[in-house]
């Protein structure tokens, strides 16, 4: 397995991984049946990477001492697959997202006019994603609660070298991925 470095105040809060040799020893026998009903290898690779990262973070929170064992279920969990990668969190909300072109028209699909506003004068590579991961993460801390995305709301603090900051939720930057975590509970 290789795990991401996060920003130090990410650490024990969230998980970011990828290449994960053998996943399916992490799965108990009823995540297996699940994952053997997936059509596509794609599908099938993105949720055992996705339950591995949340197995392996509560590992390492002392939730559990099997990982194999451990039940991944919101509200404490939440994942995010995307391409490679895999992210989890634990009383929090995470989205990764690979980087590649988003034409910005999609972002009324999603943001609000002010939120859009916003992301317009953000000068952040690849902003709408960080505005997407962002979304999607809150949207995840609530339990997906809010029907709508565009309906969860954000506010844009600031940017900083690596991501944005928002009310309640960060972005965070490598050079082929974005990922969100929440900050509140």
């Amino acid at each position: 397995m290789i795990e991401v470095e996060l920003p130090e105040s990410w650490r024990g809060r969230a998980l970011v991984i990828r290449d994960v040799d053998d996943a399916e020893s992490w799965l108990r026998d009823d995540e297996l049946a699940i994952v053997r009903g997936f059509k596509r290898e794609r599908r099938r690779r993105e949720w055992m990477l996705a339950r591995v990262a949340a197995k392996e973070l509560a590992r390492r929170r002392g939730l559990t001492a099997d990982p194999r064992a451990f039940v991944v279920a919101r509200p404490l969990v939440t994942i995010s697959h995307s391409g490679p990668y895999a992210a989890a969190a634990i009383e929090a909300g995470v989205d990764v997202e690979v980087v590649r072109h988003v034409d910005e028209k999609v972002a009324k699909h999603f943001l609000r006019d002010d939120e859009a506003e916003a992301m317009r004068r953000c000068s952040t590579a690849h902003r709408l994603l960080h505005f997407w991961c962002a979304k999607e993460a809150l949207w995840k801390e609530r339990g997906g609660a809010i029907a709508f995305l565009r309906d969860v709301p954000l506010r844009f603090v600031r940017e900083r070298e690596r991501g944005v900051v928002f009310d309640g939720v960060e972005t965070f930057a490598a050079a082929d991925f974005v990922a969100a975590l929440t900050s509140t509970s």
